[in-house]
């Protein structure tokens, strides 16, 4: 539950993952996840901050560990769980009216990546073995970035903005359209990387 005084981080799957944005607490998703409950372990104790996750982020961030049950365990030690209040959240119809307008876009430009490999592939006189795979390949590739690429996607990434909504907390997140999207409904946002910048003060003095 949302505390007031407290700074509140919701955290997105991609901070423990993403390597190719490194927040410097290890080379490997494993390294991260330790050095994040070692680390803020005395914060949240000391009830300086709170670290907050969704059921289904949540559910998304162990699936990514071979050793699920160990990882699951070791992170609630530091993060708490909680769905955000969907019959209690006010927002506004604008927002919704964007969020439709740019769903309709987005099915246009998948509808039109789709036909232009179809062509692709009736033009080609002699398709390259195989064909089924790299064309299959080609599609999936640039429908995702057609209709998923900087956009609101998944119910798990709505999921974590209305939380942070609730709680007024940060959107930690290295995911530019999850950003963007927690922007536009009035989130507080912050990368992971400047998120451990922010606490490091507190750091020292749990020391």
């Amino acid at each position: 539950m949302y505390t007031i005084g407290m700074e509140t981080f919701i955290i997105d799957t991609n901070f423990f993952i993403n390597q190719q944005r490194p927040t410097g607490l290890g080379s490997t998703k494993e390294d991260v996840v330790r050095s994040f409950v070692e680390r803020y372990t005395p914060l949240v104790a000391s009830r300086v901050v709170q670290f907050l996750s969704t059921p289904e982020s949540f559910r998304e961030i162990v699936a990514f560990f071979d050793d699920e049950q160990t990882v699951s365990k070791n992170l609630q030690s530091v993060i708490s769980i909680q769905s955000p209040s969907l019959t209690t959240l006010s927002l506004s119809a604008t927002l919704f009216h964007e969020l439709v307008g740019e769903i309709n876009k987005r099915l246009y430009k998948g509808m039109r990546v789709t036909e232009e490999i179809i062509k692709e592939i009736v033009k080609t006189s002699e398709l390259p073995e195989q064909a089924e795979e790299v064309y299959v390949k080609k599609l999936r590739s640039q429908y995702r970035q057609a209709t998923r690429e900087g956009f609101l996607d998944s119910i798990i990434d709505l999921g974590l903005i209305l939380l942070a909504r609730e709680t007024q907390g940060y959107v930690v997140s290295s995911d530019k359209g999850l950003l963007a999207w927690a922007r536009k409904f009035g989130c507080k946002e912050l990368f992971p990387e400047h998120m451990l910048t922010k606490l490091d003060p507190y750091l020292s003095k749990t020391k």
